[in-house]
């Protein structure tokens, strides 16, 4: 018997010390806004750091140019998560029945800024001017419509020109095609070095509207619900790195985005100064009715029911008040 034990055991060593191998790794297709910039942090820490091979997932990231497209994607079963995008987009999605829900909270406030012509020195000088937006019925636009009502200045006194990408907003803006833009950074920052001139801070205006998330259909989260659950876990463990780390953040932007490094660092600090990314993954329902009341205030949502809890995945997203 001693003996049998004894080379049980030799087997068992010897197994161990080859490798039994490992539960192969989920491979996830997450889908992001724009490219690798400061937006999507939280997915590029977790990939440098390890966090997805931890949660065994193996990511594979696609980028999508337009906020409407990606969710689009999301819906057709081209990707199995979104990473990063706007909450009004998931709105849309639910309001069109397509049961879309929030994994996450990426950012719970919002780095936009409103950019203007030199010439414009605050948003009451826009009356009779040309706006730049990312879209008729996108965040930007519920955000201006805050500014504007917050300065007394209503549709009637402006015009509206749609512009989906950030960077090409910023280059209407030089061209001077438009008076003023929302502009996110690096291109609010490139936009303040260039001399135009920062008219407004959506957070002061809006700042308790949530911004952008993660997220997944009803469908694929129910058929995978760990792996969702693991997706909410990486993004913890990297928005609490980045709180920590701030040189080795920067460093990751700079590796990922290929953008200069003091861009890099003037979005860390900035996103640090304002918090814009959430340590508590509890997605608020307060938050989401003032978002859902917002975009009702431009005309949007015109006969479509739509409440916060559709966007909450029970047994997946953490809920909150």
């Amino acid at each position: 018997m001693r003996q049998t034990t004894a080379l049980l055991g030799a087997a068992l060593l010897t197994a161990l010390s080859l490798g039994v191998p490992a539960k192969a790794a989920e491979k996830i297709s997450i889908g992001i806004i724009g490219g690798p910039a400061a937006g999507a942090w939280p997915w590029a820490i977790a990939q440098e750091q390890g966090f997805f091979k931890q949660a065994g997932i193996e990511p594979d990231f696609v980028y999508v140019p337009s906020a409407p497209g990606l969710m689009q994607q999301l819906v057709a079963g081209s990707l199995d998560a979104v990473g990063l995008d706007g909450i009004v987009e998931a709105v849309h999605a639910d309001a069109a029945g397509a049961k879309v829900g929030m994994l996450r909270v990426i950012n719970g406030t919002t780095p936009y800024e409103f950019d203007a012509q030199a010439s414009i020195k605050s948003v009451k000088d826009l009356k009779g001017q040309k706006i730049c937006l990312g879209g008729s019925k996108d965040i930007t636009r519920v955000y201006v419509e805050q500014i504007m009502k917050a300065n007394g200045l209503t549709d009637n006194d402006v015009s509206f020109i749609i512009v989906p990408n950030t960077a090409e907003r910023l280059a209407a803006l030089k061209s001077g095609t438009v008076a003023a833009t929302m502009l996110l950074p690096p291109f609010s920052l490139i936009a303040d070095k260039a001399g135009f001139h920062n008219i407004a801070s959506v957070r002061d205006f809006a700042g308790d509207i949530p911004f952008a998330g993660a997220f997944a259909t009803f469908a694929w989260a129910d058929a995978h619900r760990q792996a969702a659950k693991n997706l909410i876990h990486v993004v913890d463990q990297s928005i609490a790195w980045f709180d920590q780390h701030r040189d080795e953040s920067i460093d990751i932007m700079v590796k990922v985005s290929h953008a200069p490094r003091d861009l890099a660092t003037e979005s860390y600090d900035l996103e640090r100064k304002i918090e814009v990314m959430p340590n508590d993954n509890a997605v608020s329902r307060a938050g989401l009715a003032h978002l859902i009341a917002a975009m009702r205030s431009i005309g949007d949502l015109r006969g479509e029911t739509v409440t916060p809890d559709q966007l909450i995945i029970p047994g997946v997203t953490t809920a909150g008040p």
